[in-house]
């Protein structure tokens, strides 16, 4: 797990501060990824969490390489997902001795309105959990994404839940 495990290592105070703080740095940006997806996929303030070349990746949304195909993607998935709330809990997120990447990884439980695959005017009531494995790298003097990485377990409409449907659309 985690490269400190709550022993003290012959570290610095001062080093093992500034890797708590860079710890904090990283969660709080998570946290913004989180908030900018729940309200309506700001695709500006998503691409500014971002460097220039990086990777978002999921095997139920796709991939986009670089800042412009996530911002696009981000502009266009609000007119999917009307409403959603992310629940990122238990992170993991381990600095590199040099202070200059990261990594990270968190669980995902998402709770959504998204609109049905079939068309129509009737939305539906979505769970989805999924692990996000994520890399960082300190770009300025601030934390961005490298990659994010989202495996998702289930995307399930709630009437059916995930024993029923695993993946909308498929069942």
């Amino acid at each position: 797990m985690g490269e400190f495990s709550g022993r003290r290592t012959g570290e610095s105070v001062e080093s093992r501060l500034a890797r708590l703080e860079d710890v904090e740095a990283i969660k709080n940006l998570k946290a913004r990824y989180a908030s900018y997806c729940d309200h309506g996929y700001d695709a500006d303030g998503m691409a500014s969490l971002f460097v220039e070349d990086s990777l978002w990746t999921s095997n139920s949304f796709g991939t986009y390489q670089g800042r412009a195909a996530i911002h696009a993607f981000q502009s266009k998935i609000s007119s999917e997902i009307l409403w959603a709330l992310h629940f990122m809990i238990c992170p993991v997120v381990n600095v590199s001795d040099d202070g200059q990447t990261a990594s990270g990884s968190w669980y995902l439980i998402e709770l959504a309105t998204m609109t049905r695959p079939t068309g129509g005017d009737v939305n539906d009531a979505v769970v989805m959990s999924a692990i996000y494995n994520d890399t960082f790298v300190r770009e300025n003097g601030e934390w961005r994404f490298k990659t994010v990485s989202v495996e998702f377990h289930q995307v399930s409409d709630l009437d059916k839940g995930w024993v029923l449907q695993k993946f909308r659309g498929q069942g």
